[in-house]
């Protein structure tokens, strides 16, 4: 393989009982690059994980959280988790391993060289209680068992020094019938669009932000109304003044005013920042939460780029808005009613119309890792997978600044 221009990293959050991620679960696939076909898997799936170590910085793909990577049997007999930093991922054991003797004896290796071990689509059987003995986490596949059969499985081992895992969570009464049996971790696309888990009333965070958020997307508002707004808010101001002079735009002048910046970004571009760093202000949600904002933000903008399509800066505030729902706990529907949007995006939140809503829903397939669903017109798969990791990098840059 001469490159790694193929390399595609999908990932799929890893949340705690409080919905904090906790990690990542890193899939892997050729998909339909030619340089793949015809390899056996675990050394598609090796070559894969190698150039993926060379390829991408782990910060820029999970953060500061640990990264779940499975393994086969011929992966884990290998050296390839040596390869890996031990504090940064969990070894996940796939439910196809063959458990003997040179299974147990690498995976002792393994947790006494400090990895977290997980065994992954659990069903008990007495071949699998050495590696029990061993494990750190134990994963429950949803689609493979249900609720009472899972906690039948669960009366015929010690579980005390385990965390639980419930995956393929897909619905709220899913997460809340798992999360009172004990379990500690949670996995699914009930998480990972990300969707509202409960309708709560809005604190005053996420009323003033609601309220900001209205005013400064009305379409006749003036920049005089903007550096009034923005001067009203001290940490706003602070944060603009950070983000424009940061590395991400490049300035060779520093800004040191607010009317410098509105003029310098323009209204759209400014009505994107001050919405950004309005909802990195609430207390209430997470950075990763809003990291998600920003890469399908970012990948919308890159897409409308590439293809030179107009009003780019409405595209990044269809993948930051797409996140609305999450951080203030209501339906988008909701949320736009309150909202003065044009019509354009409007459709492209509500129902993925139009270019600016093909390039959100493009963006929402990578970032689940809907391989085969990953498409926009006019640009082959292959760019939109380095469109993908290069709007990951600069997310984590740009949160990195403004905080």
């Amino acid at each position: 393989m001469e490159n790694n221009k193929n390399i595609f990293i999908g990932r799929q959050p890893i949340l705690d009982s409080k919905q904090r991620v906790i990690a990542y679960e890193l899939l892997f696939r050729s998909s339909e690059v030619n340089s793949f076909d015809g390899i056996d898997g675990n050394q598609a799936t090796a070559q894969v994980l190698n150039n993926s170590i060379m390829e991408f910085d782990l910060d820029d793909v999970v953060g500061n959280n640990l990264a779940f990577i499975n393994f086969t049997k011929e992966l884990l007999l290998s050296d390839t988790a040596e390869l890996l930093p031990a504090n940064r991922v969990v070894i996940e054991i796939l439910e196809t391993v063959d458990v003997d003797e040179a299974v147990i004896s690498k995976v002792k290796k393994l947790v006494e060289a400090g990895y977290t071990i997980a065994l992954d689509d659990f069903t008990y059987s007495d071949a699998w209680q050495p590696l029990i003995d061993l494990a750190h986490i134990i994963k429950f596949d949803l689609s493979l068992h249900d609720f009472e059969e899972i906690q039948s499985q669960l009366t015929r081992f010690n579980t005390g020094k385990l965390k639980l895992l419930a995956e393929k969570i897909e619905t709220q009464e899913d997460y809340k019938k798992f999360k009172e049996s004990g379990f500690d971790y949670f996995q699914g696309y009930f998480f990972s669009k990300p969707e509202v888990i409960s309708h709560k009333a809005l604190t005053e965070a996420s009323i003033s932000l609601l309220q900001l958020l209205s005013e400064i997307q009305k379409p006749d508002v003036e920049p005089e109304q903007l550096e009034k707004l923005i001067s009203q808010d001290v940490s706003l101001s602070y944060k603009l003044f950070r983000c424009v002079n940061s590395a991400a735009f490049g300035l060779k002048n520093k800004m040191n005013s607010i009317k410098q910046a509105v003029v310098y970004l323009g209204i759209q571009r400014l009505k994107n920042w001050i919405s950004l760093l309005a909802m990195t202000g609430n207390p209430n949600k997470s950075t990763e939460l809003i990291q998600i904002g920003l890469v399908r933000a970012k990948m919308c903008e890159l897409i409308a780029n590439e293809r030179d399509l107009p009003e780019k800066d409405s595209f990044f505030i269809v993948g930051l808005f797409s996140i609305l729902d999450a951080v203030l706990d209501k339906s988008l529907e909701e949320i736009l009613k309150t909202m003065p949007l044009d019509e354009a995006l409007n459709l492209a939140l509500l129902e993925r119309g139009g270019d600016m809503g093909a390039a959100l829903e493009c963006s929402i397939h990578c970032e689940q890792c809907h391989v085969d669903s990953i498409n926009f017109p006019g640009i082959d798969k292959e760019r939109l997978y380095n469109i993908y990791s290069d709007a990951m990098a600069w997310s984590r840059e740009s949160l990195n600044e403004i905080n």
